[in-house]
C-alpha cells in the first residue's frame, strides 16, 4: 500500500511549501463549514412547533400522501400478521429421550414383577394368573385351602386349582410354589409403582406382547404430535381434545390411559416463534400497503391562526411550497465563525513550546478525521444520533499524536458541532462526554486491543451519562431510558470499531506512525531487518546497543521511545551493501580499506551506507519518518579518519568532500540517535576496566563536538537535554559492561560462570573467511 497514498496524495509530501499548509487549513475550514452548515442552506421559516399568526389557506387542489396515515396503516398490517413457528429439534429430541427413559423404567418394574403370563398351564388363563398375583395373602390362603379340602369351592380360582390338583398334585404344588415366588416379586414391584404415580398396575398386568404393542403406539403417537407441532400456551381443553383424537391409541381404556399419561408427561411444546420469518412477513405486509392519500381543496383552511405546526402539517406545507424555505445566513455565519475559532485554537496548540512538529500529511489526517466526524453528524438520522462515532475522533488522533493533541482537537471541534446539530443539547452531551473521554485516555496505545477495551469503557460512560441526565430531568419511562442507554453504549463500541478500521488506512497518509505500526515494523522478521541480521551481524549487534542507549535517552527526555527504537533498528541498514568495509563486521579478517589504500574512495564507501540505506528503505517501502533516521543520524559530520589521512597526502583537499550529505537531525528523536550512535563505539572501546569519570568525559566531548559542529541546531535538543542524556548513556553502558568476579587460583579450571572446564582437549576450530 506504500505507493498508493503517494500517488493519490503526492502534493501532501511537500513539507517545505508554506502555501500548501495554509491551503490545507483553508480547505479544512471550507470543508467543515460547508458540511456543518448544510442544514441551514434551505431552512424553512415555518417549522414544526411554530405558532402561526394567521390562517394558512390551501392555494390549489392537491392530493398529497398523508405520512402519518400511511405509517399507521403499515403498522396495523404488521400487527395483523400471524405468528410463524419453527420446529425446535432439541425439544423434539428431549421428548423422544424422555419417553424412552420412561419405557426403560417401566421395563425394569415389569422385570421385577415377573413377565406375564408366568405359568403355561392348561386351564389357568392370563386373567387367573393376574388375579393370583393381586389377591391378598389371606385370600391366597383361602383359595389354597378350598382347592385342597373343599368338595365344592366357592371361589372361581379355587375351583380351577382344584381341577388341576385332581389331575396332577405335583403340578398343583409347582403352581403354588411359582405363585408364591411371583407374589413376593409383585409386592416389590408395587412398592416401586407407589413411588411414581405415573405408573399403574396395568403396567404389571399387561402381557409382554401387549406391552410392546403399547410402546410402539406411544412412540408413533408422539412422532405424530411432534410432526404436527405442539404450540406453547394452548388452553388445556384443546390439548386434551388433541390427545384423545390420536388414531393409534389402544382400544382398551386402561391401556389407553397408560399411553396418554406417558404422552402427557413427555410431549412438551416443540414449536418456537420464528422471528426472522415473522419479521419478513411483517415487512411484506407493510410493503403491500400503498401510500394513504388525502385530498386538499383550494381555499381550505390548512392550519388555523394560533395553532402549532405539527409534523403532519409541515409535510403538507412543504409540498404546497408554503414552508417559506430560504438560506439562514445568520446560522451559516455562526457555524463558520465557530469553525474559524476552532482552527485558530488548533494553530495555537501547534505553536506551543515542545509541540509536535506536524507535517502536511499529518494535517491532512486531522482534516480527514474531523471532516469525517462532521459528515456523520449530518448523515445520521436524528433517531439514531447515539450512533454518531464522535469518540472515534479521540481514538484515532490519540493513537497517532497522543492524548494532549487529541483532547484539544476534540474540544475545539465541539464548538461548531454545538451550533450546527439539530435537537436539544441534552441529546448530544453523552456523545461529547464520550468523545472527550476517548481522547483523554488514548495516549498512543501499544496494542489494538486497547482501543477495543476502551470502546467498552466509552460505551458504558455514554450510556451512564445519558441515564443520569434523563433521570435528573424526569419525564421518560424507565424502559425507554434503559433501551436508549444501551444504544449509547453500543455507539461507544461502534466508535472503537470505526477507529480500528480507519487507522491502518490513515497510517498510509500520515507522516507520524502509531506505536502499533512501529511495533510491527520493529519485528526482526521484517525483510529488511532480517537482511541486516544475516548479512551484517556485527552491525546488528551495534544497532541493538545504540537502540538501548537511544531508547533510554528518549525516555529520560520524554521523547517518542517507540519511534526512537524502531528508527534506530533501521539507521544502519545501508551497511548491508558493503558490510566488510565496517569494522564491526570484519571479525578479525583483514581490513579492505588497507588494501584499497585510497581515503577518497574509502570515504565514499562509508558515505554510501547512508545513500544506499535510503534507497533500500524506499525499495522496502519503509515509512518516511523512519527513513529520516538513516541520513540524520550522521547529519553532515566529517568522516575524520579518512579526512586526516587524505590531508596528509594532499593538504589542499576540501573538508566538504569528506562530510556526509545530511541533513542534520530535524527532530529530537533523530538527534538522540545521532548522539547514541557516536557514543556507542566510544564507550565500547573503553572496556570494563575504565572508570566512570573517563566515560563521562568522553561522552561530554562527543556531545560538545556535535554541538559545536551545529549538528543539533535544528533538532530541538538543548544543552540542558544533553546534560540529562549523558548520565543516562553512562548508566546503560555500565549495565552492559559490568565486571565479573575473578578467581585467580581457579582461572584455569573454571569458566567465567563458575562451571568446571573439562580437561579433555578439543581440536582448535579456525574460522576462514
Amino acid at each position: 500500500m506504500g505507493k498508493l497514498p503517494r500517488y493519490l496524495f503526492g502534493w501532501l509530501f511537500c513539507d517545505s511549501c508554506f502555501w500548501l499548509r495554509r491551503s490545507l487549513l483553508g480547505i479544512t475550514f471550507l470543508g467543515l463549514s460547508v458540511t456543518l452548515s448544510g442544514r441551514f442552506y434551505w431552512e424553512p421559516t415555518l417549522k414544526v412547533g411554530t405558532i402561526v399568526t394567521k390562517d394558512i389557506i390551501v392555494p390549489r387542489d392537491i392530493t398529497i400522501e398523508d405520512p402519518e396515515a400511511t405509517y399507521a396503516a403499515k403498522q396495523k398490517a404488521q400487527q395483523k400478521a400471524l405468528p410463524v413457528y419453527k420446529v425446535d429439534e432439541d425439544a423434539s429430541l428431549r421428548s423422544r429421550q424422555q419417553l424412552e427413559q420412561l419405557f426403560l423404567a417401566g421395563d425394569k418394574i415389569r422385570e421385577l414383577a415377573g413377565g406375564m403370563p408366568y405359568l403355561t398351564v392348561e386351564g389357568l388363563s392370563l386373567e387367573h394368573q393376574q388375579l393370583l398375583r393381586r389377591i391378598s395373602d389371606a385370600e391366597w390362603q383361602v383359595v389354597q385351602k378350598e382347592a385342597l379340602l373343599s368338595s365344592a369351592p366357592t371361589k372361581p380360582l379355587a375351583q380351577v386349582l382344584q381341577q388341576i390338583h385332581r389331575k396332577s398334585p405335583q403340578q398343583f404344588q409347582a403352581i403354588v410354589t411359582q405363585t408364591d415366588r411371583v407374589r413376593r416379586s409383585y409386592k416389590k414391584a408395587l412398592e416401586e409403582l407407589r413411588a411414581n404415580p405415573l405408573y399403574t398396575t396395568i403396567w404389571l398386568d399387561t402381557s409382554d406382547p401387549e406391552w410392546e404393542l403399547d410402546k410402539y403406539k406411544a412412540r408413533e403417537s408422539l412422532e405424530q404430535l411432534l410432526a404436527e407441532g405442539i404450540v406453547p400456551g394452548l388452553p388445556p381443553e384443546l390439548i386434551e381434545r388433541r390427545w384423545q383424537s390420536l388414531p393409534l391409541l389402544p382400544q382398551d381404556k386402561e391401556r389407553q390411559r397408560v399411553v396418554l399419561n406417558l404422552l402427557r408427561q413427555v410431549a412438551t411444546p416443540n414449536l418456537v416463534l420464528d422471528y426472522n420469518a415473522m419479521a419478513l412477513q411483517a415487512i411484506q405486509a407493510a410493503d403491500s400497503i400503498g401510500p394513504q392519500l388525502v385530498s386538499l381543496k383550494a381555499g381550505q383552511v390548512l392550519i388555523l391562526a394560533g395553532q402549532k405546526i405539527t409534523s403532519r402539517d409541515f409535510i403538507f406545507l412543504d409540498q404546497l411550497g408554503l414552508a417559506r424555505r430560504r438560506p439562514n445566513l445568520a446560522r451559516i455565519a455562526l457555524v463558520m465563525i465557530m469553525v474559524g475559532i476552532g482552527l485558530a485554537g488548533f494553530a495555537l496548540v501547534l505553536s506551543a513550546p515542545r509541540s509536535q512538529n506536524l507535517k502536511n500529511r499529518d494535517l491532512a489526517v486531522f482534516a480527514l478525521t474531523a471532516w469525517g466526524i462532521a459528515l456523520t453528524t449530518i448523515l445520521v438520522p436524528a433517531p439514531y444520533l447515539m450512533f454518531i462515532p464522535y469518540a472515534s475522533l479521540g481514538f484515532i488522533l490519540g493513537s497517532f499524536y497522543g492524548a494532549r493533541l487529541a483532547t484539544a482537537t476534540t474540544l475545539l471541534l465541539t464548538l461548531p458541532l454545538l451550533v450546527s446539530l439539530p435537537g436539544s443539547l441534552l441529546s448530544y452531551l453523552p456523545l461529547l462526554a464520550g468523545g472527550i473521554a476517548a481522547a483523554m485516555i488514548t495516549d498512543r496505545p501499544q496494542a489494538r486491543s486497547h482501543l477495543a477495551r476502551m470502546g467498552l469503557v466509552i460505551g458504558v460512560l455514554q450510556g451512564g451519562v445519558y441515564a443520569l441526565l434523563v433521570l435528573s430531568t424526569g419525564g421518560v419511562v424507565p424502559v425507554t431510558i434503559l433501551l436508549t442507554s444501551l444504544k449509547f453504549a453500543a455507539g461507544g463500541v461502534v466508535s472503537s470499531m470505526i477507529a480500528l478500521g480507519a487507522i491502518p488506512y490513515l497510517e498510509q497518509i500520515a507522516y507520524t506512525l502509531t506505536p502499533i505500526r512501529l511495533a510491527e515494523l520493529a519485528n526482526l522478521d521484517r525483510p529488511l531487518l532480517r537482511r541486516l541480521v544475516n548479512e551484517a551481524p556485527g552491525t546488528f549487534q551495534h544497532t541493538l546497543f545504540v537502540a538501548n542507549l537511544a531508547e533510554a535517552g528518549a525516555r529520560a527526555l520524554g521523547a517518542d521511545t517507540d519511534l526512537v527504537r524502531t528508527g534506530t533498528l533501521y539507521h544502519d541498514v545501508g551497511k548491508t551493501l558493503h558490510p566488510e568495509f565496517f569494522i564491526e563486521n570484519q571479525m578479525g579478517c583483514p581490513n579492505p580499506h588497507d588494501r584499497l589504500d585510497d581515503p577518497w574512495r574509502s570515504a565514499q564507501i562509508i558515505k554510501e551506507h547512508v545513500t544506499g540505506g535510503i534507497k533500500l528503505a524506499q525499495k522496502y517501502h519503509l515509512p518516511e519518518i523512519l527513513q529520516a533516521f538513516i541520513p540524520e543520524h550522521q547529519g553532515t559530520i566529517v568522516i575524520s579518519y579518512f579526512y586526516h589521512k587524505a590531508k596528509n597526502l594532499n593538504p589542499a583537499i576540501e573538508e566538504s568532500d569528506f562530510r556526509y550529505d545530511g541533513p542534520a537531525p530535524q527532530s529530537r528523536e533523530t538527534g538522540i540517535v545521532m548522539l547514541a550512535d557516536a557514543c556507542e563505539a566510544a564507550l565500547r572501546s573503553l572496556g570494563t576496566e575504565s572508570d566512570l569519570e573517563k566515560a563521562q568525559a568522553m561522552v561530554m566531548r562527543i556531545f560538545q563536538a556535535r554541538w559545536d559542529d551545529g549538528q543539533l541546531q535544528n533538532s530541538g535538543l538543548t544543552w540542558a537535554d544533553l546534560e540529562i542524556l549523558a548520565p543516562v548513556f553512562i548508566q546503560v553502558w555500565q549495565q552492559r559492561n559490568h565486571g565479573r568476579i575473578k578467581y585467580p587460583d581457579l582461572a584455569k579450571k573454571l569458566d567465567p560462570t563458575g562451571s568446571a572446564i573439562p580437561e579433555t582437549k578439543f581440536p582448535l576450530v579456525t574460522m576462514e573467511k
